[in-house]
């Protein structure tokens, strides 16, 4: 049964896979004639989301939205078919074995995307986030029934999507295994290349060390849940690696290979990563600069300059305007839990509530579930260092790659032996700048694998692109091992049988687990649904809280759709 139920999901990825590709070929076709399977993938993925959000601001997310997408995604299909053939036909390179990895581990994220979900988030707010979005168009205040609702995520609207028909109220399978997907069957050609030694360009390499993770997240990373970490990394590591390939061609000095429709996605897939994760925001913004500068520096002409600048900056407005504005819409700050340009509606969020959930979100990433106070000043150092160095795939292997690239490019250099010239290096910008606001702000390493593993691969590709030039030879195989390595000791550090123990006695998808629920009544007489143990309500019904505020009430007693009032600070809300 397991493996039925894997087959299951494998043919609804399918689906799902042709009809963003459908969609994104529409919009790609608009100024472009030339696409792949790929970046038609991840602009249908954008664009649906665009559409999700300016959607849900009026209408609740059901099955009529996920059927308007897959007839748009059929007609774009029927439209762009000689294209998208042709795309097929090239995608693997004529490489026999390479389809069968990637089927292997498409059907390996497939089995694991089977198991039950012990995502902890995914209880305490992500499953009732899904649930509002299914049953309501975006609900004014709804941060004020409980603040992490508020954490305004476009992966969410994703999953309200994928949880209809069959699927119904069982999206969170979906979606992240399908996304890592969609990651490997971009980095499997550059690392097959590599593998034959016939890499030709320093990206081969950028996304040949991103495989390090990319296995560990396969293998042993949560995929079942309402994860908002792993898709946010995923499209950023993308579009970053897009960028990278483009910069690649700029050191080679043929900037008639640059494909601009490409940086076009490229400014698209961070501004999608900002809806999907607010960690993001620092990196995806600077890396969106750096993206619509080669736009604008290298159109052919002015007309072109103008044509694909307009296109960018529309596609990323069509993105992040209605997801602010959804944001303002469910606590009255367009990036909560952080309190700038927030709104004076009748609906926003109490500044003291604001405040301890951003505090929180900090206390957190330095030491977790220890109080606010514990975590002041700088002494929570010594214990967040020892905790992030016991962790393998997240800080070990990137600090060791980014190591061993950073000495062995400076010392080439030093000695004055032969060295590339290496404009990709503008990646780092974004990176190292990203990390010192994710460090400032919660440093809690998933919070930044997306900048940290960006680091460690851009580094990581220059020690090896220098060691080669300088040496005038190839050391693929050491390298190669090298990684091989690294990912084993991912792989099997603590705990690493769990996500094969998970599966023992699972023969389909398992929906949510109910919670025991209490009903106690707030001031003005509202009912909320309030969990007896624990602070998860995972499916419970509407409104759940496990954060009780007596003096919540309703913005028009005749429905929940119009939203929560909360006139002060609830007892749970004290900064300790």
């Amino acid at each position: 049964m397991l493996i039925l139920s894997s087959l299951k999901i494998l043919c609804t990825w399918g689906v799902i896979a042709i009809t963003l590709i459908g969609i994104g070929s529409i919009v790609l076709q608009l100024y472009s004639k030339k696409n792949s399977l790929l970046d038609s993938f991840w602009m249908g993925l954008a664009v649906s989301v665009a559409v999700l959000e300016f959607w849900n601001i009026a209408f609740p997310v059901t099955f009529s939205i996920t059927l308007f997408f897959f007839c748009v995604g059929i007609l774009g299909l029927l439209l762009n078919r000689s294209s998208l053939r042709n795309g097929l036909s090239a995608m693997w390179q004529g490489s026999l074995w390479l389809p069968l990895i990637g089927i292997a581990f498409t059907s390996l994220l497939a089995i694991r995307s089977c198991g039950p979900c012990q995502y902890y988030d995914t209880g305490l707010y992500g499953a009732s986030s899904v649930r509002w979005i299914q049953t309501y168009p975006v609900v004014p205040g709804i941060a004020n029934l409980h603040g992490r609702l508020g954490f305004n995520s476009s992966v969410f609207l994703c999953l309200a999507a994928l949880g209809q028909g069959v699927w119904k109220g069982l999206g969170f399978h979906l979606f992240t295994g399908l996304t890592l997907t969609a990651m490997w069957f971009t980095l499997l050609p550059a690392c097959a290349r590599v593998v034959r030694r016939a890499a030709t360009s320093p990206a081969d390499w950028f996304y040949t060390i991103l495989a390090v993770p990319a296995f560990f997240w396969t293998i042993r990373s949560r995929i079942v849940g309402t994860q908002t970490d792993e898709p946010a990394t995923v499209v950023s590591l993308i579009a970053t690696g897009i960028l990278f390939e483009q910069l690649c061609q700029e050191q080679e000095g043929d900037l008639r290979k640059i494909h601009t429709s490409r940086l076009v996605l490229v400014a698209t897939l961070f501004s999608l990563a900002v809806t999907f994760k607010l960690s993001t925001v620092v990196f995806a913004l600077i890396a969106w600069c750096l993206a619509f500068r080669l736009i604008w520096l290298l159109g052919q002409c002015a007309h072109q300059q103008t044509k694909y600048s307009f296109v960018a900056l529309a596609l990323s407005t069509l993105i992040l305007v209605p997801w602010g504005a959804r944001g303002i819409i469910l606590s009255g700050y367009p990036f909560f839990p952080g309190t700038i340009f927030g709104l004076p509606v009748a609906w926003k969020i109490p500044l003291s509530a604001a405040r301890w959930y951003a505090l929180g979100v900090q206390s957190w990433g330095r030491i977790p579930d220890v109080p606010y106070r514990d975590t002041r000043g700088l002494h929570w150092l010594g214990e967040w260092f020892h905790d992030a160095l016991r962790n393998r795939p997240s800080f070990q292997m990137p600090l060791a790659i980014t190591l061993a690239g950073l000495v062995v490019g400076l010392t080439h250099r030093f000695r004055g032996k032969p060295h590339p010239a290496c404009p990709w290096l503008l990646v780092l910008f974004p990176s190292i700048i990203g990390i010192i606001f994710w460090f400032a702000a919660s440093p809690d390493l998933r919070f930044a694998q997306f900048a940290i593993w960006t680091t460690a691969a851009a580094v990581g590709t220059w020690g090896i692109v220098s060691l080669d030039l300088g040496l005038r030879r190839s050391h693929t195989s050491l390298v190669l091992a090298a990684l091989v390595l690294s990912s084993i000791w991912c792989l099997f550090s603590f705990g690493w049988n769990e996500p094969l123990l998970v599966l023992r006695g699972v023969q389909q998808p398992p929906p949510l687990p109910k919670p025991a629920l209490i009903i106690r009544n707030t001031f003005s007489g509202l009912a909320v649904y309030v969990p007896t143990g624990g602070q998860q309500c995972w499916d419970a019904p509407l409104p759940c809280t496990p954060y009780f505020d007596p003096s919540l009430r309703l913005r028009n007693t005749s429905s929940l759709r119009y939203g929560f009032i909360s006139e002060g600070r609830a007892p749970e809300f004290r900064i300790y």
